[in-house]
């Protein structure tokens, strides 16, 4: 019995579930770190004889707290939110090609003036007839990945950098617990955010290849 396999977009799929792995791997990273971390901190203290009433007991903390609660988060989790922005570009800029050169449109995405988000949203709509997403929580969660991404890629995460625009979204998000917080002015993302996140992406961008086979299929029996 011979295994169909469809190939089409299979480097978008690919790419997800990598992007889930890689998730995965993150959190195993960081206990790991973590532990090494709090391994290291009762070894200095231990060594050192210090005690709680100590100042060099609290600098020591303060040290290992900054570490874990500001240092590996930001870059663990700041570098997938990059990584899962660019997989979502890119497989909608695929797509959108694809349907482009089967419809013998003239227009490209790229002759739309805008962002990035502006112009896939007017490119799919108005010009491809095709719906890019299923419903407004999925948009809405799209254009904070993408404001999440810009302040990490543009600014290195400082809010004080960013205009009162995006500073404001950003600090709105924090206000609504979905794991967005601050640090001595720097941008901090959590897990559970970047796991929510990446669930509403993989949805939306699952959703959009299999519309798209189907439009294939279709379009080519006919």
């Amino acid at each position: 019995m011979k295994i169909k396999i469809d190939f089409r977009l299979l480097d978008v799929s690919l790419e997800i579930h990598a992007l889930e792995d890689h998730l995965n791997l993150i959190k195993k990273q960081i206990s790991h770190l973590i532990h090494v971390e709090q391994s290291a901190l009762d070894e200095y203290r231990q060594k050192e004889k210090l005690k709680p009433e100590d100042p060099e007991w609290n600098m020591a903390q303060e040290n290992y707290d900054h570490r874990v609660e500001f240092l590996l988060p930001r870059f663990f989790f700041g570098a997938f939110i990059v990584n899962m922005y660019a997989v979502f570009e890119t497989a909608v800029t695929e797509i959108a090609r694809l349907i482009q050169t089967a419809q013998g449109q003239e227009i490209s995405m790229g002759d739309l003036k805008g962002d990035f988000l502006e112009r896939a949203n007017k490119y799919y709509k108005s010009i491809l007839h095709f719906e890019l997403y299923s419903d407004n929580k999925t948009w809405q969660t799209i254009k904070m990945l993408a404001e999440l991404r810009n302040a990490i890629t543009h600014v290195n995460g400082r809010l004080d950098m960013l205009n009162e625009n995006s500073r404001s979204k950003i600090k709105n998000w924090g206000k609504q617990g979905v794991g967005i917080t601050s640090y001595y002015n720097y941008l901090l993302i959590d897990e559970n955010c970047a796991r929510e996140t990446f669930t509403q992406i993989r949805l939306m961008l699952d959703d959009l290849v299999e519309r798209y086979k189907e439009w294939d299929t279709y379009k080519k029996s006919v």
